[in-house]
C-alpha cells in the first residue's frame, strides 16, 4: 500500500527541474502559482539567463503615414543643362549687341561727316535692332526656364540645381543624397511642416531611417489630391523610382507611455506578452493587447507602469516552463 500511494502522488505532481544533470535538491524546481504566473528560484534564473529592465515612463508623438517615392534627378539636370546652355547664348547675344551697338555709334558720327551713306546708316540700325533682339529673346528663354522649373520644382530645388553650382547640390551629384517626395493623406493639413521623417522602402518602422525636409512641392498628389513635400535623405541608397513608406509626426499632442525592448516581447497563440517581474522569485505573464513599433523598440501604453521589472532576456524560456506545468503530463494517463 505504501508504494501504490508513492507512484501516484509521483504521476499527479511531476517533478520538473531546469537544474543541471546531477541536481537532485527539491528546493530548486519552479512552482507554478496561477496560469499566468510562475516562479523561480535565483539559481534558476540565472541557469535560464533571466535578465529585467526597470520600466520608465515615456511618451512619443503620435504619427502620420504617407507613401512617396525616390524621384530620379534627370529631370533636373536637363533643366540644368537648358539653363547652362541659354546662358551660353545670352553671353553670345551680349557680346553682338554691344559690339552693333558701338559700331551704330560710329556709323553715326561718320554719317554726320558725310563720310558714308545713309544706307550704310540704316544698315548698321538694322544690324544693331538685330543684336538687340537676340539678347532679348536669350533673356527671354531663360527666364521661361526658370519660371517652368519653379512651377515643377519650387523655389528651392531650383536655386539648388538649376542655377549655377550650390553646395547642397553636390551632395546630390556625388550620390551623397538622394530626393524623396512625400504625398500627404488628402485633406490632411499640418501645423507647421515636417523638419524631419523617417522612411523605409520595405515598409517597416524599426528600420526606418531619417529624412530631413527640403521645401514644399508646388503642386498637390493628382491622385489623391494631398500635399507633397521634398525631402533629402543622407547616408542610405534606394533605388530610383523605388516606393517608400514614411512616417511624420501629428499636430496631435503627445501620448505617454512605456518604451519597451524587442526582446522583451514574445507571442503565444497569436498574441503578444511580456513577462513582469513581481518579486525575487515571481514572474507574471501579462498581455499586451497593442503596441506600436518604434526604433527603441515596441512603444506601449496602459498595460505597464513604470518602476516595473520586464524581463528583456530569458521571456521564452520562462513562456516554454510555464506551458509544461500546465499542460497534464501524457505519461501520467
Amino acid at each position: 500500500m505504501p508504494i501504490l500511494i508513492l507512484l501516484v502522488c509521483l504521476c499527479v505532481f511531476p517533478v520538473w527541474t531546469l537544474a543541471a544533470s546531477g541536481d537532485e535538491n527539491p528546493a530548486a524546481a519552479p512552482s507554478n502559482n496561477g496560469p499566468d504566473t510562475i516562479s523561480l528560484e535565483p539559481k534558476l534564473q540565472l541557469l535560464a539567463a533571466i535578465k529585467t529592465q526597470t520600466l520608465a515612463a515615456a511618451q512619443r508623438q503620435p504619427e502620420i503615414i504617407s507613401y512617396g517615392s525616390v524621384i530620379n534627378l534627370e529631370p533636373l539636370l536637363q533643366l540644368r543643362q537648358q539653363y547652362l546652355a541659354s546662358q551660353t547664348l545670352q553671353a553670345s547675344a551680349q557680346a553682338k549687341s554691344t559690339e552693333s551697338s558701338l559700331n551704330l555709334t560710329r556709323t553715326e558720327q561718320l554719317h554726320h561727316q558725310d563720310i558714308i551713306s545713309t544706307r550704310r546708316l540704316q544698315e548698321q540700325f538694322a544690324q544693331s535692332q538685330a543684336d538687340q533682339a537676340n539678347l532679348n529673346a536669350s533673356s527671354n528663354q531663360q527666364q521661361t526656364i526658370l519660371a517652368g522649373s519653379r512651377l515643377l520644382w519650387g523655389e528651392i530645388l531650383t536655386e539648388w540645381f538649376v542655377l549655377g553650382h550650390n553646395k547642397n547640390a553636390s551632395a546630390f551629384f556625388n550620390q551623397d543624397a538622394q530626393l524623396i517626395q512625400i504625398s500627404l493623406p488628402a485633406n490632411m493639413q499640418l501645423s507647421t511642416n515636417p523638419e524631419t521623417i523617417y522612411v523605409d522602402e520595405r515598409g517597416q518602422r524599426q528600420s526606418a531611417v531619417l529624412a530631413r525636409l527640403v521645401s514644399v512641392a508646388p503642386g498637390v498628389d493628382p491622385v489623391s489630391l494631398g500635399k507633397r513635400y521634398f525631402f533629402k535623405l543622407e547616408g542610405h541608397h534606394i533605388p530610383y523610382g523605388a516606393h517608400i513608406t514614411a512616417w511624420l509626426s501629428a499636430p496631435d499632442k503627445a501620448v505617454s507611455g512605456i518604451f519597451i525592448p524587442k526582446s522583451a516581447l514574445i507571442w503565444h497563440l497569436g498574441q503578444a506578452w511580456v513577462f513582469i517581474k513581481t518579486s525575487a522569485n515571481n514572474f507574471s505573464r501579462r498581455a499586451i493587447p497593442e503596441y506600436q513599433t518604434d526604433p527603441q523598440g515596441y512603444f506601449v501604453r496602459d498595460v505597464l507602469k513604470p518602476g516595473e521589472e520586464v524581463v528583456i532576456n530569458g521571456s521564452q524560456t520562462l513562456l516554454s516552463h510555464q506551458l509544461k506545468t500546465i499542460i497534464p503530463n501524457e505519461d501520467s494517463d
